[in-house]
């Protein structure tokens, strides 16, 4: 009786040791898939004490020691202050800096507008473009929106950069950005960009509230927005740039 005892202690032994590798190999292979879908988003104002587009390089490096995804840029277009009457009705023609900005990335990075995706990674452009928001006394003011797919899973950014000098412009903005959010209403979405704005300020509650967005990170006046999607996100010191960056780590 002895031997069969201790055999079958030994299979239980054993059964139990092929066990905890089988529970050990899913969990390895979950926390791989939850890696490999999820997405890292930066927001980034390129306008600092170094100019662009000649300092690009140093952007660049900034953006690729974060194993960014996504990022969306603002002062990424060199024809933003048209004056009155030339103002009305037109968008920026000239992206030289996001242009520029774009090939000191490196072969893995495409951009539309100032939209960006690392397709090394496995992000790949659905849909993009642009859409008007009401220009302020010195600035013509462009919304831009991507839907991108990572490991088969959509989603919809948008990027703004609000008006500067009014309260009236900046609430017209909210109103413009928030009906862009609820006509693409399908996909999960990220708000991000340069608000001009507190991100707790009435105007900025606005698009907030009426696209049932909610804020994941407030750095002042540029601020991250998410709706059907989860995450962290950190505010970064982000020289040369004259503003913090937003990085965030997110699962759709």
């Amino acid at each position: 009786m002895m031997p069969l005892l201790r055999n079958r202690k030994i299979h239980l032994r054993l059964g139990h040791i092929f066990l905890l590798l089988f529970s050990v190999n899913l969990s390895a292979i979950g926390i791989n898939k939850a890696a490999d879908e999820a997405i890292t988003v930066m927001s980034l104002n390129i306008y600092g004490w170094k100019t662009m587009p000649k300092h690009s390089v140093d952007y660049a490096a900034l953006i690729n020691s974060h194993n960014v995804d996504v990022l969306g840029i603002q002062e990424g277009v060199e024809d933003w202050q048209l004056k009155h009457p030339d103002i009305e009705g037109k968008l920026p023609t000239n992206y030289q800096r996001a242009i520029t900005l774009n090939k000191s990335l490196g072969q893995c990075w495409q951009h539309r507008f100032q939209i960006f995706i690392n397709h090394c990674q496995g992000n790949s452009f659905i849909e993009s473009g642009r859409f008007d928001l009401t220009d302020g006394p010195n600035a013509t003011r462009t919304g831009e929106y991507a839907v991108i797919e990572k490991t088969s899973k959509r989603y919809l950014l948008v990027n703004v950069h609000w008006d500067h000098e009014s309260l009236v412009t900046q609430v017209a903005n909210a109103e413009e950005t928030a009906a862009l959010l609820i006509t693409m209403n399908e996909y999960p979405k990220i708000l991000l960009g340069d608000f001009n704005s507190q991100c707790d300020s009435s105007e900025v509650l606005l698009v907030q509230s009426k696209a049932k967005m909610s804020l994941l990170k407030h750095a002042g006046i540029d601020c991250l927005f998410v709706k059907g999607i989860t995450g962290k996100a950190i505010k970064i010191v982000a020289e040369p740039s004259d503003h913090p960056a937003i990085v965030a780590t997110l699962i759709n």
